[in-house]
């Protein structure tokens, strides 16, 4: 039994039935889950907790924000240019696409930090 791109756990039929939700409930989690996150970021931030906000809410809620900025343009290019691509191949996309921004970032916040702060001064 090897890997087969078109099974996602068993809901694979719900994906592709509606390949145009795949992208309105991935687009919603990213600005709401960035939304979610610089709120609780600002009350650990009040509450005093830097550690939490620096080490674990900076690094997601930038992965976040450089998900849906590099996520566009495969979307466009698989939903437009191609489509016949399926709706669990988008989602695997999408997830490969988080999964290494999300590792990228939490590997190099400090150094995207200080070149974020190099525009500033």
């Amino acid at each position: 039994m090897g890997f087969n791109f078109n099974h996602f756990f068993g809901y694979e039929n719900i994906i592709n039935k509606n390949p145009d939700l795949v992208l309105i409930y991935g687009f919603a989690f990213i600005i709401f889950g960035m939304l979610a996150l610089t709120f609780i970021g600002f009350i650990f931030g009040k509450l005093g907790f830097k550690i939490i906000n620096e080490h674990f809410i900076g690094p997601l809620t930038l992965s976040l924000f450089l998900c849906l900025l590099v996520a566009i343009v495969p979307t466009v290019v698989l939903k437009i240019v191609a489509n016949d691509v399926s709706g669990v191949k988008l989602l695997y996309c999408w997830l490969t696409i988080f999964c290494g921004i999300t590792f990228f970032c939490f590997s190099n916040y400090a150094m995207l930090g200080k070149w974020g702060r190099s525009f500033r001064d």
